[in-house]
């Protein structure tokens, strides 16, 4: 009699065994490897931003500024919010998004429900405005533009500088001088980076909120996406981010890439990045005016999905990618434009 040939019971559940253990070693590497791609993308978006920086100077003579803050109309300046992104948009091949935002307009309306101008801009996804290490959808829909709008993210912000001199202070001026590259109404040029321009810091990423409105102490547990807000809005110190008094959260990191404000394309260097003692902290301005509970200035810090570090842009155009053990002195050196520091050796560690 034949005997039927085939697997035992026995021998598919270890065929099934050492296929699951082979997944379970390559399913590792293969994340690894598409993080990797994702963080080299992530660098090459960087970098295109800074070669248009360049672009920007060569044509206009200056740097573009972390936000316009101009008063149109009698407008108060934070109506008026178009950040670098917005502003370099030609620079960056997308001139049809340029020309789609009105510019002669400011950010915000001026009569509630103070929508954002230009909303075919706003909503315009750009691929190299995101990290493909991040979600990359959008964070808010129907907040500052019709209902069911959304807002298209970005994951990208500008240097302002250290966070600790006159940028600390305040927020808008005309212009509010910073010790970064880039702040408000700036016009610095190459030849103002004394520091070196391979030695100072221009761009960096930033984490995506989820568009929650958490208003909750208990939201520091997720201080990746959340953003801490101070009142009342005199002066940003130490004490008042550390306190539990006055404040509330939300989400809505990098929520338009158009904006400039310290929720969507600017940072500075006070905290180390992807700090998780620290939420990044913003003044809560108060008034009857819902655009000024989030027009102020901020200690807002690089974040970013990648392990151990962020991607830096520096102002030659070169990329670094970060270590979250950076030391707080070497970091704040890299936001100065010209403020002499020697940078530590734990500069590319």
């Amino acid at each position: 009699m034949r005997r039927r040939s085939g697997f035992t019971l026995i021998e598919l559940l270890v065929v099934i065994a050492i296929i699951a253990i082979l997944i379970g070693l390559l399913l590792p590497a293969v994340q690894k490897v598409r993080e990797a791609a994702a963080r080299m993308k992530c660098s090459n978006n960087l970098k295109q931003m800074i070669l248009a920086a360049h672009n920007y100077e060569s044509a206009l003579g200056v740097l573009p500024p972390a936000y316009r803050g101009n008063s149109i109309g009698g407008a108060p300046q934070y109506f008026d919010l178009w950040g670098t992104i917005a502003l370099m948009t030609p620079y960056l091949e997308q001139t049809a998004v340029y020309n789609s935002i009105d510019l002669t307009q400011t950010m915000y309306q001026l009569t509630p429900p103070y929508y954002i101008n230009s909303v075919t801009a706003v909503q315009t996804f750009v691929p190299i405005f995101t990290c493909p290490s991040d979600k990359g959808q959008a964070v808010e829909t129907g907040v500052y533009v019709p209902p069911g709008v959304p807002l298209a993210p970005s994951n990208y912000a500008f240097c302002l500088g250290t966070g600790t001199t006159t940028g600390r202070t305040g927020w808008l001026g005309s212009p509010y001088d910073a010790d970064g590259v880039f702040y408000a109404q700036s016009k610095v040029r190459i030849t103002d980076i004394t520091d070196g321009t391979s030695n100072t810091a221009a761009a960096s990423e930033r984490t995506l909120g989820d568009g929650q409105d958490d208003g909750s102490v208990a939201s520091r547990s997720a201080i990746d996406t959340s953003t801490m807000y101070v009142s009342p809005q005199a002066q940003l110190t130490d004490s008042a981010c550390g306190s539990t008094l006055n404040i509330n959260y939300d989400q809505h990191r990098g929520y338009t890439w158009v904006a400039g404000e310290p929720r969507c394309t600017s940072y500075n260097h006070y905290y180390t990045p992807n700090d998780r003692v620290n939420p990044d902290c913003v003044a809560n301005y108060t008034g009857a005016n819902p655009l000024t509970a989030y027009s102020g200035h901020g200690l807002s810090t690089a974040r970013s999905r990648h392990t151990g570090g962020v991607n830096v842009a520096f102002c030659d155009g070169s990329v670094h990618f970060i270590r979250d053990s950076i030391s707080l002195q070497t970091w704040r050196s890299m936001a100065t434009r010209s403020g002499g520091e020697v940078l530590g050796s734990d500069f590319l560690n």
